[in-house]
């Protein structure tokens, strides 16, 4: 599936202002791209085991995920001091937009300044207040909000992919694990699954909340979502794993949470062991949840799920459909 369009609706939600969001339509957007399946590897373990039997996902802090970027952002400190001092001296309108656009709004605002009242802005003073203030905005601030969210929104990430041979050696304990099918275009558009479940973007650069700093220290009705566009953009290292994720922006006073979930089907790791199998097979016959079985095929790199009790059928499910 094309992803070009997920990049637009980070965009969309990233806005600075409440008043310029349009949430119908960015929940109808990611509606309409939606995939049938997606996909959750994992080891098999106590705590897995017990999500597949009570079809549920479990949902971690950022600050407990193997990417040190995840949910992080940055800010143009030299924007922001610049749309203060723009605010301070009553500029308002294209002159702001103009010089908020510009390489250097620094030096935009001295010269804006010393166009409109000569010498009364103590050029000296200011810069060295910027260069303290950017000072602890960098080493202070910025990473005590990065912590804030990070510590503070609950994430699952799913995957459009269940042929990856790196995932499942990651994220399925080499292979050994399993991994479980969700079709969450089964749900009512206005359930919890539904409405907490968005696509990832991959990209080069931090999510930048510059904007939203300065609409917020302008008292302006901010936009609160920024966390969850945050938590949307990762470093392209990581766009082959086509990621989809569940984001609940809650506070920290409990560190996860299990979400109620469409699960469709399992499949069951390359390499699983006897005894883990027949636990699963076991717990999806009472749950009444298809089973599958994944193999390596034998002239070439490619995973393949078969039914279980089944493969005579030849039914075959490549990837992710």
């Amino acid at each position: 599936m094309d992803r070009g369009w997920v990049k637009q609706l980070i965009e969309n939600i990233s806005v600075a202002t409440v008043g310029e969001l349009d949430v119908p339509a960015l929940i109808n957007d990611k509606i309409l791209h939606t995939p049938k399946q997606l996909f959750k590897i994992r080891a098999c373990g106590d705590f897995a085991l017990q999500n597949l039997e009570a079809k549920t996902l479990f949902l971690g802090t950022a600050d407990a995920f193997n990417d040190p970027y995840d949910t992080a952002f940055w800010a143009d400190s030299k924007r922001i001091a610049a749309a203060d001092k723009l605010a301070e001296m009553g500029v308002d309108g294209e002159h702001v937009a103009h010089v908020l656009r510009s390489s250097d709004p620094i030096a935009s605002v001295i010269e804006l300044a010393s166009s409109q009242a000569p010498n009364a802005l103590d050029v000296d003073g200011w810069l060295h207040e910027i260069s303290v203030l950017s000072e602890n905005f960098q080493m202070g601030q910025l990473p005590w909000l990065i912590q804030e969210l990070q510590s503070s929104y609950k994430i699952c990430s799913l995957s459009e992919r269940i042929d990856s041979v790196l995932m499942w050696s990651h994220y399925g304990f080499n292979h050994t694990g399993f991994a479980m099918e969700y079709d969450f275009t089964r749900d009512h558009r206005n359930d919890a699954s539904t409405l907490c479940l968005w696509p990832v973007a991959y990209t080069s650069r931090l999510f930048d909340i510059t904007e939203i700093l300065i609409a917020k220290r302008q008292r302006k009705e901010f936009n609160a979502l920024y966390g969850i566009a945050a938590s949307l953009c990762k470093a392209v290292d990581w766009q082959y794993e086509r990621e989809w994720r569940l984001v609940i922006p809650e506070g920290n006073e409990r560190r996860s949470l299990n979400l109620a979930v469409p699960l469709k089907a399992v499949h069951l790791g390359a390499r699983i062991s006897v005894e883990n199998r027949a636990s699963i097979l076991s717990i999806c016959e009472r749950i009444n949840v298809p089973v599958y079985q994944v193999k390596l095929a034998p002239h070439e790199y490619k995973m393949i799920s078969e039914p279980v009790g089944r493969e005579s059928d030849t039914l075959h499910r490549e990837g992710a459909g």
